[in-house]
């Protein structure tokens, strides 16, 4: 089992409308109800986004949670870690399929099977795709696949599905570890402290019950499962790219075919040297197996086709609430958790440190931009206070500075102006619905410049 995760702003161009000469009709910009009505979109589109985002995060939880609870029944009745993980992994040959499936419905352009898998699979090499091609360039994925999945389910053996689960989140600060120290990634200070809480919510999970407990044991190989998805991740960015479907899915089916022709000769090997038990076929628990291998396959789909839906940083939450949901499975189905406040501790400190991990790398910049933006909106109303405005015909309004007027249309009674300082060449712009507006401005002021209020939201007075 691993757990392997992959802006939109709408704006629209600035309109710059011409003042009619006067004495002519008023004239109608076509553009306007075009504007218009993307402009109502738009927030209809975005919260369509986030009402998606939101649903795929439950989804991604409920499956996760109940595809770990499968694995941990399937492992009393099963004593095969590898095998199960083998046969959960043979299960990825679809997600090639699923993806031209949804290409086929999704897109209007059409391409055949064999045309879309080569365009997908160009991270492999250069050339015709054969076999030898992608056992070299997706053996390793499979490896690390085998690898995070089989000491994960070592770990379910020890630990409950909750603590599993927090410690498999922690995979995201130790991927940002390997990325800044082999991908020469930006440093950031709030990704080390996330780092740093996701460090301490692991130790606190592992003395939750205790040092010598059994919990030590499943704790440590939780976090060699959590270091080894984070070395699929880094190596997926240095071999492959940023996360896309077609890649994502071309790579997750070779891993597929690498487990079913690398992997079986070791599970065979694992049987014969009685390290791993199998019972006659008609007591092995098919469908439990068939259950989580279904669950992992929808988990992983959400994961990495989920920002095609929505936005990435709500399908990242979406791993994030995999903990309180696997704590409801291990409270309602098995009774096996324990919720002590060192436990509860841990998991809200390793939560703080992944929702840290959310964080852009301009985060600071855009918190200075929104707190300035709110301290110079407040300074524009008590400007606004402080000048008087007239309710009713031409809004004019003198600036002390210059002596310049702008003078506008009575249907805009509540208009408000700003004027910068340093702004040497005047340009303005005027919405369609004020046909009528006039502008009048000194000569001797050749550094004002004016803009219009947000009650007018397509209007714009700007200089270059």
């Amino acid at each position: 089992m691993n757990k392997l995760s992959a802006k939109v702003s709408p704006c629209s161009a600035p309109q710059h409308l011409f003042r009619p000469p006067e004495g002519s009709p008023p004239q109608k910009d076509p553009g306007g109800p075009e504007v218009s009505s993307c402009s109502s979109r738009c927030p209809l589109k975005a919260v369509l986004r986030v009402t998606a985002g939101l649903l795929l995060a439950g989804c991604m939880s409920a499956a996760w949670a109940w595809a770990a609870h499968s694995a941990k029944h399937a492992l009393t009745r099963l004593q095969a870690p590898f095998f199960i993980i083998w046969f959960c992994s043979i299960w990825n040959l679809l997600f090639f399929p699923l993806y031209y499936l949804g290409h086929l419905l999704g897109s209007e352009r059409r391409e055949w099977p064999s045309v879309r898998l080569r365009k997908c699979s160009r991270f492999l090499g250069e050339g015709e795709l054969t076999v030898r091609l992608v056992l070299k360039g997706a053996a390793p994925f499979s490896l690390l696949w085998s690898t995070s999945g089989y000491l994960h389910l070592l770990s379910l053996c020890r630990i409950s599905i909750s603590d599993g689960s927090a410690v498999l989140c922690c995979s995201h600060a130790f991927a940002f570890l390997l990325s800044w120290i082999g991908l020469k990634d930006r440093f950031m200070g709030v990704r080390i402290v996330a780092a740093i809480f996701s460090i301490t919510g692991i130790v606190m999970l592992a003395y939750a019950d205790g040092f010598h407990s059994n919990s030590i044991t499943g704790v440590a190989l939780g976090v060699g499962s959590a270091s080894t998805s984070a070395f699929y991740k880094v190596l997926f960015r240095k071999n492959v790219g940023e996360v896309q479907p077609g890649p994502m899915c071309v790579l997750l089916s070779c891993v597929g075919v690498c487990g079913l022709l690398l992997h079986s000769w070791l599970c065979v090997l694992l049987y014969l040297t009685h390290t791993e038990y199998w019972p006659p076929s008609q007591h092995i628990p098919w469908d439990t197996l068939c259950t989580t291998a279904a669950l992992l396959l929808v988990f992983n789909l959400m994961v990495n086709l989920g920002g095609v839906l929505s936005y990435p940083a709500l399908t990242s939450l979406g791993v994030l609430l995999t903990i309180p949901a696997s704590a409801a499975v291990d409270w309602f189905m098995s009774s096996t958790l324990v919720v002590s406040h060192v436990r509860g501790a841990a998991f809200g400190i390793i939560s703080v440190g992944f929702l840290l991990l959310l964080l852009p790398e301009d985060w600071d910049e855009r918190a200075l931009h929104w707190f300035g933006t709110l301290w110079h909106g407040r300074d524009e109303s008590l400007l606004g206070e402080d000048i008087g405005v007239e309710a009713a015909g031409p809004v004019r309004i003198k600036l002390k500075s210059a002596g310049s007027a702008l003078s506008l249309p009575s249907h805009c009674p509540e208009s408000a102006l700003t004027l910068p300082r340093v702004c040497p060449h005047t340009a303005l712009s005027l919405p369609s619905h004020c046909p009528e507006s006039a502008l009048s401005m000194p000569s001797h002021c050749p550094e004002s410049a004016l803009t219009l209020p947000r009650v007018c939201p397509e209007s714009a007075l700007t200089l270059p």
